[in-house]
């Protein structure tokens, strides 16, 4: 059962952040600004390894209000439909990889809004949540996480109690 949420899980994890790029691009246009969705190189912070990463970028920087529509409602409202989608699933596998992807997007609506405003309106660079590491290792914590617990509760609920 474990594997099947991780494998589940992951391939919900390229469905929900394409979502959440494309949301961001929604809203780039949404806020009065024009934009495109790119791939760019995204090198490690902490190793020397760098990952294509998808990226919706304004064609010119956004005010930190818009930017912070742009970022915080981006990854808020793509995790809306993986959200409704709880009310109908019942299946556990299927069900807890809707949880993990949902709880990821709500991450990122967090830590995307949380980084902007530290940098533009608090003057703090906190340059580790803007890594590789910290947002794919966060998700795929997440990931394992639930993972992990569905399997435990699995194993828990399938032992039968002595009479």
């Amino acid at each position: 059962m474990y594997i099947r949420v991780l494998v589940l899980s992951l391939l919900l994890f390229v469905a929900a952040f394409g979502a959440h790029e494309v949301m961001h691009l929604l809203l780039i246009y949404a806020v009065g600004s024009q934009g495109a969705i790119i791939v760019r190189p995204w090198h490690f912070g902490y190793l020397d390894v760098t990952v294509p990463a998808l990226h919706a970028q304004p064609a010119q920087q956004l005010d930190v209000v818009r930017q912070s529509i742009v970022n915080f409602f981006g990854p808020f409202l793509a995790a809306a439909p993986f959200a409704a989608l709880l009310v109908y699933v019942r299946e556990p596998i299927a069900l807890a990889a809707l949880i993990a992807n949902v709880v990821i997007l709500v991450f990122y609506a967090i830590i995307e809004l949380g980084d902007l405003l530290l940098e533009q309106v608090w003057d703090v660079d906190l340059s580790l949540l803007t890594t590789p590491e910290f947002n794919y290792g966060v998700p795929l914590l997440v990931i394992l996480l639930t993972a992990a617990t569905l399997g435990v509760a699995s194993a828990i609920g399938s032992r039968r109690i002595p009479e």
